[in-house]
């Protein structure tokens, strides 16, 4: 039904002209009502709409009279469809009526009835797997193999076998999680696999008696927590499992693919339509691994098991393709163990190949590195991580090693490895045949990865080393932000509006952070630009959506210890706070200095807050304000602009969800804010002295002129262009250097000048 027939109809609605075609704007007593004769079938009411806000975002839909439990909520602000799922059980005539449920004001583009089907292409299970088990990632043929491996001291070091289970299964609790404790059966079951220890089979029975009685355990995480366990151990532990037992997780088994199908069919599991979001990943393998696990002893099983295969399909289609991830570094750890046991079920079950997918996957292991800070024992806390985040699962590791047989991926996992774990994919990610080669030596100190607008940078991996990440970019990387505009299919998830923000650690302690997972996402919580006091597009927002924004990085070069990176954020922040221009060149120049320049241009005068966050003793004097955490000090000694105010702050950033409370044990951070008084244009120019605490601070000398921004600490010379043009650049040897380059280092080291430049355009 379109505008014009909602109107004909009688629809208390107003048409309009909108970009796209006309829409049908709703007015108060809001109804929609048609009959249609319809054969007995699963169908999807469905409306093409937006939203104006959350007071306005819903429809109630009756069938025949009686109301559908949940409402029809509608996007805010982009016209995307949504579906509700009926189901009609008897052919005949039926009466679909949709009427507000809040205020008016959506747009209507489309409302109608479909009926949902699934065309199987493709068989989704080789034939050489049906009717055998186990058949997930193995079969029995390769039990033998597997048994002898644990005799490798290369798989000793990486894989032990499990003590016996002793837990005891949970009562199910309705309205609770449920999942969670049935996760990490597949390892016993895997153990028994390896051993043949028949103690080890009762305890596991014990829980999968238990959990074939479960009620739902949703589509989302839960549901994909309790089927990691209970479809694994049903396939690894076919034969040993008692009939009846077996029949009666079967069905539980079949019961939770169903609700999953249904709920997926229209768009409302667990991540909704978000193709990249982590909740999608878990609630669509909690549907292939029970249908992989039942395939051809269910009859609707083959159906399930194409739809969970076309879902992955997608994923690895929109997947960041240079080997990056758009969530931050925690939900890497969390999110990559879904994605890559999603990966091998659909290769090894249908015979394909990734579609795209290893554009994207190969690299991955070396982005999860680049987060390490130097000592690598604790990650930068960027997007929703804590700040206490340490090393990344050593399986992750191990599966890109054994997928791209690579030795150098081989040895960060060598590099990272601590005592031998449990988890079955310690073993089955595991390829002990590949020499690992020293990623010390073979890594680049720094490194930018494009989709997703980052760059990290050391002066060494070693614990003395300063280490720096900094990030510019759309939500969700460009080529999610591209899809979410063209296709309307997603959100952002975890990641943070927080663009040209930077991190940094020296001498063993964060100097700069923030504070990593929190409910409300501010752009006040980085160490970025504040413009009359307000954020970036996304701003205070639980869970950003896709914004418009297209911020990014317009310049990255490294030559060792020295790295220089620039981005542009302007488009982050909403046109109304008339930002037209900030360009911040953000300058690693070897273990003791830092800069930070930052362009900014407004509309008309505004206040611009310059944000620095730390959890040290801060002492101020003389327009310097030094740093000290534990047997570190930064001192942070603006020269631009003249006059700027310091403030220096403590507050508590919002940790607590409805639900949830990620309170970490240092919750107060520390925030040193420069702020300029009202202008058009601004200037900083912001040295970061890095030391060991109580170390005298080195001076600082201005070179500025009209044609740049400059400043020399030592035998260090850092100078950025103010133009395009040509400028005669201090060199630290004193003689000049003609040059358009952006932004330039310079030193002596051992009597010999080094100089790197970032050029104008490129690199």
């Amino acid at each position: 039904m379109t505008p014009a027939e909602m109107a004909e109809a009688g629809a208390a609605v107003e048409v309009q002209t909108a970009d796209g075609g006309d829409v049908a704007v709703t007015r108060a007593g809001f109804e929609i009502v048609f009959q249609q004769q319809l054969p007995a079938a699963r169908y999807l009411v469905t409306v093409e709409a937006q939203a104006p806000n959350n007071g306005t975002d819903s429809f109630w839909v009756d069938i025949d009279g009686d109301r559908i439990e949940s409402p029809l909520v509608l996007p805010i602000g982009n016209l995307q469809q949504r579906f509700m799922p009926v189901d009609i059980a008897q052919a005949g005539a039926h009466t679909i009526r949709v009427s507000l449920r809040e205020g008016p004001g959506a747009q209507l583009r489309r409302i109608g009835i479909s009926t949902v089907t699934t065309k199987i292409p493709l068989p989704p299970m080789r034939e050489a797997l049906l009717g055998s088990h186990p058949r997930i990632l193995f079969t029995r043929d390769d039990i033998p193999a597997l048994r002898e491996r644990l005799n490798n001291d290369t798989v000793k070091r990486f894989y032990k076998l499990p003590g016996m289970l002793t837990r005891k299964p949970p009562e199910y609790k309705p309205g609770s999680r449920n999942g969670g404790g049935f996760r990490d059966l597949g390892s016993h079951a895997f153990a028994y696999v390896l051993d043949a220890n028949p103690e080890r089979l009762q305890p596991i029975f014990e829980w999968l008696d238990v959990g074939a009685d479960y009620g739902s355990v949703g589509v989302d995480l839960d549901g994909e927590y309790f089927m990691e366990g209970m479809a694994l151990c049903y396939d690894w532990l076919y034969d040993q499992m008692p009939e009846e037992l077996r029949n009666r997780v079967r069905d539980r088994l079949a019961a939770h693919c169903r609700e999953v199908y249904k709920a997926s069919l229209a768009g409302m599991t667990g991540g909704g339509q978000h193709f990249q979001q982590n909740h999608y990943w878990f609630a669509h393998l909690s549907l292939a691994m029970p249908a992989a696990a039942i395939c051809g002893e269910v009859p609707e099983a083959d159906r399930w098991l194409a739809w969970a295969w076309d879902r992955f399909e997608r994923i690895a289609l929109s997947f960041s393709p240079d080997g990056s991830f758009h969530e931050g570094p925690s939900y890497w750890d969390f999110s990559m163990p879904t994605l890559y046991l999603y990966a091998d079920l659909y290769e090894w079950c249908t015979g394909l190949s990734i579609p795209a997918g290893d554009d994207g996957l190969h690299g991955q292991a070396g982005f999860r590195f680049n987060y390490l800070y130097p000592g690598l024992n604790l990650s930068a806390a960027m997007e929703d991580a804590p700040v206490t985040l340490k090393r990344p699962p050593i399986r992750l590791i191990l599966w890109e090693a054994k997928r791209f047989k690579d030795p150098v991926v081989m040895g960060m996992a060598e590099t990272l490895v601590g005592e031998p774990a449990s988890d079955r994919f310690n073993l089955l990610w595991l390829d002990e045949t590949i020499e690992p080669v020293d990623p010390l030596q073979k890594l680049p100190l720094a490194s930018y990865y494009q989709d997703v607008e980052t760059a990290f940078a050391r002066t060494s991996w070693a614990e003395d080393g300063t280490g720096v990440a900094f990030v510019s970019r759309p939500l969700g990387g460009h080529l999610w932000a591209e899809l979410c505009e063209k296709y309307g299919v997603g959100g952002t998830g975890h990641n943070h509006p927080a663009q040209n923000h930077f991190v940094l650690f020296a001498r063993g302690e964060v100097l700069a952070g923030d504070p990593g997972y929190t409910y409300e996402k501010k752009t006040r919580n980085h160490n970025t630009v504040l413009v009359d006091g307000q954020g970036q597009y996304g701003d205070g927002e639980m869970w950003p959506s896709p914004k418009p924004g297209r911020a990014h990085i317009t310049g990255f070069v490294n030559d060792g210890d020295i790295t220089i990176v620039a981005g542009n954020a302007q488009s982050a922040y909403p046109k109304e706070l008339g930002l037209t221009r900030f360009d911040r060149t953000f300058v690693l120049a070897g273990r003791d200095l830092v800069v930070v320049h930052d362009r900014l241009g407004a509309d008309a005068p505004r206040t611009f807050s310059w944000l620095f966050h730390h959890w040290g003793e801060t002492a101020a004097a003389e327009g310097r304000w030094t740093i000290t955490r534990n047997a570190a000090q930064v001192t942070i000694a603006p020269l631009k602009p003249a006059g700027v105010m310091g403030e220096s702050t403590t507050y508590r950033p919002q940790f607590v969800h409805p639900t949830r409370d990620l309170t970490p044990e240092n919750a107060e951070i520390n925030m040193l804010e420069l702020r300029t008084a009202p202008t058009a244009e601004a200037t900083f120019l912001v040295p970061l002295l890095v030391g060991d605490a109580g170390a005298t601070v080195p001076e600082v000398t201005d070179l500025s002129t009209d044609a740049f921004d400059a400043l020399r600490v030592g035998d260090t010379m850092v100078v950025f262009n103010r133009g395009d043009a040509e400028i005669a650049a201090p060199t630290a040897s004193g003689d000049t250097l003609t040059t358009t380059a952006r932004a330039l280092v310079t030193r002596m080291v051992n009597g010999q000048e080094e100089t790197v430049t970032l050029p104008a355009v490129g690199w």
